[in-house]
């Protein structure tokens, strides 16, 4: 067993480990046990009061600023946006450049928070198409960990994510980047790009039969409303169902050419009401639960112009956390007129 130390918050240093979960004053975890603290979270355990934490004594020292991270990232998207162009000029897809990209994507972050930060960042709505193949590949990587999934299974989610759009390379751009709203021919093709996918990948010896599952049906829905087949919940692929979260995810908190991002809160809103008969429960609850606990501490606004800070998580209730403002607690469970509009 790792021998424990405790220390001043004030002298940890990033790359240290935390021994046990952190839990503010509300009874919400913070960062959990075997968290690798960066600058931004011995931060935030400053500013909660937390004077000391058990750290295990052995760790090893890694710094990454912000600005390394957001380049190997820009780095990894190069390398997709060549490799799904060489496909769309009919070139076959070569796994073993997916494979080096999954890696270095996923080498890249040594902390989750760094990784929630690198998803929020806002970017070109030109780049979508490439940079949501990419954050839905981290999700599904990460997903998998907190659904204690084997290192096989993490790493084939990690090329389902990054290849379950690839079929969209097949379909006119001037769909995909159209604006406006789509007519409903447009749409049916787009709706095609899970087969398309599938049959690009069905016959490579490279990619698992899983992975190429979980491409053709990630938008198949527990109650048979997704497509393309409208299969129900013991009929689709495990890996689907895991897309099927993150995907949406990282889909509504994205800005798009047709519709602005919204909050991570709108979005878990919408997984706790229309959501419910969607996505496979425990998949999902186990998202919703681990998601939102990084964003306690964050800033935000509400709807009605107040800045305040998100200090609780109620696991039954994800989308509408108590908010601290001016030393008061607006519980927004208890004030269905307010809404965080945007994170600060």
């Amino acid at each position: 067993m790792a021998e424990i130390r405790i220390m001043r918050t004030s002298d940890c240093e990033p790359g240290m480990v935390l021994a046990s979960d952190i839990v503010n004053d509300y009874g919400a975890v913070v960062l959990y046990q075997n968290s690798i603290l960066d600058e931004y979270s011995i931060t935030k355990l400053l500013k909660l009061g937390l004077n000391f934490v058990k750290i295990y004594k052995n760790y090893e020292f890694k710094e990454k600023k912000h600005a390394v991270i957001e380049a190997q990232y820009n780095n990894n998207l190069e390398d997709f946006k060549e490799v799904i162009w060489d496909i769309s000029c009919g070139k076959t897809l070569e796994m073993e450049r997916i494979t080096e990209v999954s890696r270095s994507l996923s080498s890249n972050f040594d902390t989750i928070n760094d990784l929630v930060t690198c998803l929020s960042k806002v970017r070109s709505i030109n780049e979508y198409t490439y940079t949501h193949s990419l954050n839905v590949s981290l999700l599904c990587s990460l997903l998998g960990s907190w659904l204690n999934l084997g290192h096989k299974h993490i790493e084939q989610l990690s090329h389902c994510g990054i290849l379950h759009d690839i079929g969209k390379s097949k379909i006119s751009p001037d769909i995909l980047n159209k604006p406006d709203k789509l007519t409903e021919e447009e749409f049916e093709k787009i709706k095609e790009h899970p087969v398309i996918g599938y049959k690009m990948l069905e016959d490579n010896k490279e990619i698992s039969k899983d992975v190429a599952l979980g491409v053709l049906m990630h938008h198949e829905r527990e109650d048979g409303s997704g497509y393309p087949f409208g299969f129900k919940s013991e009929r689709i692929n495990y890996y689907a169902k895991i897309l099927a979260v993150v995907d949406t995810y990282d889909a509504m908190t994205s800005n798009r050419v047709y519709k602005k991002r919204q909050t991570p809160f709108d979005v878990l809103e919408m997984y706790e009401s229309e959501y419910l008969t969607k996505c496979d429960a425990g998949i999902m609850l186990t998202f919703l639960r681990r998601i939102s606990s990084y964003y306690i501490g964050t800033v935000i606004k509400l709807s009605d112009g107040t800045i305040g800070e998100i200090v609780y998580i109620n696991s039954n209730r994800v989308s509408r956390p108590l908010i601290k403002y001016n030393g008061t607690i607006i519980d927004l469970s208890m004030n269905p007129e307010l809404k965080i509009i945007e994170m600060l």
